[in-house]
């Protein structure tokens, strides 16, 4: 059995090294109540579409738009039924109390499936 130990994986030209074909997160975020970001992987930034309707955009475009789009919210229920592309996807944040009106909230989402 042979042992691999690193503290630094780099690609042959000397950056970071790409994660294709794997079954780890591709991006995750978490964003605050206006498209903001506490941090993220992956994500370049994020785009307020109005109360509780934000879209975050990937720094390496997933393949296809047949990704998986794992959400979470601390306050509210939250919907991912927004349009997912290639390059992005759009989070919605929604009260508890009636899952129908759009709030600002704090919202975490995890990205899983190819990169392009």
């Amino acid at each position: 059995m042979s042992t691999l130990k690193a503290d630094t994986i780099q690609s042959t030209s000397g950056g970071a090294a790409t994660l294709t074909k794997q079954h780890a997160s591709k991006a995750w975020a978490k964003g605050t109540n206006a498209a903001g970001l506490d941090d993220s992987f992956n994500i370049s930034g994020g785009t307020d579409n109005g109360t509780g309707d934000y879209t975050y955009a990937f720094t390496s475009s997933m393949a296809t738009v047949n990704y998986v789009s794992l959400t979470n919210t601390a306050y509210a229920t939250l919907s991912a039924s927004g349009t997912l592309t290639a390059s992005n996807y759009q989070v919605r944040c929604y009260s508890r109390a009636d899952s129908l009106t759009a709030i600002d909230d704090v919202n975490f989402s995890q990205i899983a499936g190819d990169l392009a």
